[in-house]
């Protein structure tokens, strides 16, 4: 019986250091229907050349490669969003040009979906390296994997109102049924991309599958680490909770929405200005832009909130506020 093709985008992004091994754990999967996708995100260092040079030599393993480049970084949202319209296999195993696949990681994620003829999206564990073993324990504790015993209900709500607790890198989906629900990667938060990707997939009544075994090695300490990279996240975290949890805690309790709002805005702000990589001439620009436009924000919450028009305001939609609610 002929195995049904599964793609494996690589996302990669200045991997020079890494790709190679991440390339090397595709080659060795027990799997052996591959096609290999690896999609740049306009790498400033010899990553390209690195896998240019790396496919040639080694597509023979694989029914197909492809090696997708551009001209101006897209950022994580973007190239993932790439290099899955690229794929054409029935099932798709991306993986981050820095981390690594556990020998078979593949063919353990085909052996569930054989079982479970109703899966569109798997996931499994991971395991961090490439850092001190206190570090890698400390990565590995985010994730809690009693989420997936949840209702998508509670799932839902915890994505929200919580934290993102969903391992990413263990990803594994069905292209077709995946496509047919039409849930991008937003692109508009670069570096926060499956977060959204996991609150739109349970709003849409899709069951996140678990397979209670190592899939992926993630690197601790990889692509996404840099100051560029960390002002980036900055930026992610902030449009994600704009997006996507702000307006979900204002209705839950405006009074404890506004308050929580300006808590999560000053911590990050703490962590922008008490970064310690503040040697560039550049970051210290751009923190200091950081800075004004914080303190311009503050000042104008606390103007509004103090003003009479505001409370006003308040008092006079009070009524709608209540008409709104009855028509619920």
């Amino acid at each position: 019986m002929e195995q049904p093709l599964v793609s494996v985008p690589v996302i990669t992004y200045n991997s020079s250091r890494t790709v190679l091994e991440t390339l090397e754990s595709i080659k060795a999967q027990t799997y052996q229907n591959l096609e290999l996708i690896v999609s740049d995100d306009c790498s400033t260092d010899n990553t390209v050349e690195i896998c240019r040079k790396w496919i040639e030599q080694n597509k023979s393993r694989f029914v197909r490669t492809e090696l997708l480049t551009v001209e101006k970084n897209a950022g994580v949202a973007g190239n993932n969003n790439r290099a899955a319209k690229a794929c054409r296999g029935e099932w798709v195993k991306s993986i981050a040009g820095d981390d690594a696949f556990m020998p078979d990681c593949i063919q353990d994620c085909m052996d569930y979906v054989a079982d479970h003829t109703d899966t569109i999206y798997l996931f499994g564990k991971q395991k961090a390296f490439g850092a001190s073993e206190e570090r890698c324990k400390g990565i590995d504790a985010v994730f809690d994997y009693t989420f997936f015993n949840l209702t998508k209900e509670q799932q839902l709500h915890r994505l929200v109102f919580d934290r993102n607790c969903v391992p990413a890198t263990t990803v594994f989906y069905n292209r077709e049924r995946a496509k047919q629900l039409n849930i991008k990667e937003d692109e508009r938060i670069p570096l926060l991309e499956d977060w959204p990707k996991w609150i739109n997939l349970l709003r849409a009544g899709v069951k996140l599958h678990f397979i209670d075994k190592v899939l992926v090695k993630y690197r601790v300490g990889g692509i996404s680490t840099g100051m560029r990279q960390s002002l980036m996240s900055y930026r992610s975290e902030r449009l994600m909770r704009f997006y996507y949890q702000y307006p979900e805690w204002l209705k839950e309790d405006e009074n404890e929405a506004v308050s929580r709002i300006v808590d999560e805005e000053c911590t990050l702000y703490q962590m922008l200005v008490e970064s310690e990589s503040d040697t560039e001439t550049s970051l210290r620009q751009e923190r200091n832009l950081y800075k004004q436009q914080y303190e311009a924000y503050y000042k104008w919450y606390n103007q509004i909130q103090s003003s009479k028009a505001y409370r006003l305001g308040k008092l006079l939609l009070k009524p709608f506020r209540w008409m709104k609610k009855f028509k619920d």
